[in-house]
């Protein structure tokens, strides 16, 4: 459980922090039909009201157009991203996902970053050119060469494949226009307050399309649900293994002691006690056990919690095909671990019901002749 929590914790913080943000701005337009004539009314007052917003930690406006990237071997379509270096390194932190090459450092012309499943794919590296083509606000057709400064890597296979990103003031100027801001995208400081932060500036900008993560991307919220649901099957079908085992274990016990149960009735001790002597010995099985094995696995968890898995040595790459990091972190909330604790007692209890019965429906005469 802490595995699968950790992988799902994990998906959620690589593809917040990495691709789409807390929040997201857009003009209505965009988003039907990402153009760059649908861009960022009022701009500049929107940017003033987003740092004046304490909640906000960070953000990046950026410049993003459709297009295709072509090399001497191979053309495929891409999504263009125009950035401020410094604004999106703090937003997103796609500097330090570079495998290769510089973040937009060497100086040169026109420097470009693609990602390594884009490089591998065109057969470039760091210093080769390539040629992006794309339309301006008029649909005019613009192509351009571009360096190739870095190659980043992220946890999603499928966004490196896709994306590129380059120097906004490049594309600025060959569209022709000093500022036209696409996307404004948003990092705050509690994951929570997303709702809240996204609602008081749609009051502010309401012929904008201002949504948090979970509108952006419904799939990593379902996928948080589900996890829970998930855990709830999985403790199921934990704790009915655990109960099975738990009768027979109990029923071998009362069966091996057939005869001792035999004379303690004929001496005189009632049924009632008896019932209470087997709950009782299940009770100190099952709750030495209980308090042994969540120690045991809250140590665990918490080691290699610190120190991560890398599951790319069996099949890391087929993970980030769907936005799943190679190293993932196991954690579980230490109230689970309580919750777990007294989960099994219960079912402990409920389990030792039916070998306590059969206990009871022993025959002093018949129980003590038995061999």
């Amino acid at each position: 459980l802490a595995i699968a929590n950790g992988m799902v914790v994990e998906r959620q913080r690589t593809t917040i922090e990495q691709h789409i943000s807390h929040i997201q701005i857009h003009d209505p337009g965009f988003l039907r039909d990402d153009n760059i004539r649908n861009s960022i009314g009022r701009h500049e007052e929107l940017i003033r009201r987003i740092e004046a917003e304490q909640s906000v930690k960070a953000f990046s406006g950026r410049t993003m157009l459709s297009g295709m990237l072509a090399t001497a071997t191979l053309t495929t379509g891409v999504k263009i991203i125009g950035v401020d270096p410094a604004m999106e390194e703090t937003t997103t932190g796609i500097g330090s996902n570079l495998v290769e090459g510089s973040y937009f450092e060497d100086g040169g012309r026109n420097p470009i970053l693609i990602g390594r499943t884009l490089a591998e794919k065109i057969k470039v590296q760091e210093r080769s050119r390539v040629v992006l083509t794309f339309q301006d606000a008029d649909n005019e057709i613009i192509s351009a060469a571009f360096r190739v400064s870095g190659i980043f890597q992220t946890a999603n296979t499928i966004y490196d494949e896709t994306n590129v990103y380059v120097l906004q003031s490049d594309v600025l100027d060959y569209i022709g226009s000093d500022m036209v801001l696409s996307e404004v995208a948003i990092i705050l400081h509690d994951i929570d307050a997303a709702a809240e932060v996204a609602g008081t500036l749609k009051a502010d900008f309401p012929e904008l399309e201002i949504r948090t993560w979970a509108e952006v991307s419904p799939e990593l919220s379902y996928l948080n649900e589900m996890f829970g649901v998930m855990m709830t099957f999985i403790l199921a079908i934990i704790l009915l293994a655990m109960a099975f085992g738990l009768v027979n274990t109990m029923l071998m016990s009362v069966y091996e002691r057939i005869q001792e149960l035999g004379v303690l009735m004929a001496v005189g001790m009632k049924k009632r006690k008896i019932f209470i002597m087997i709950l009782i010995e299940t009770s100190f099985l099952t709750f030495t056990g209980a308090v042994a094995g969540v120690l045991l696995g809250f140590v665990t968890v918490r080691a290699v919690g610190t120190a991560g898995m890398n599951l790319a040595v069996v099949g890391g790459d087929s993970l980030n095909y769907m936005g799943f990091p190679s190293v993932i972190y196991p954690h579980l909330d230490p109230s689970f671990f309580v919750t777990l604790t007294i989960m099994v007692v219960i079912t402990a209890f409920l389990a030792a019901i039916f070998p306590a019965l059969r206990a009871l429906k022993l025959k002093p005469a018949q129980a003590i002749r038995h061999e």
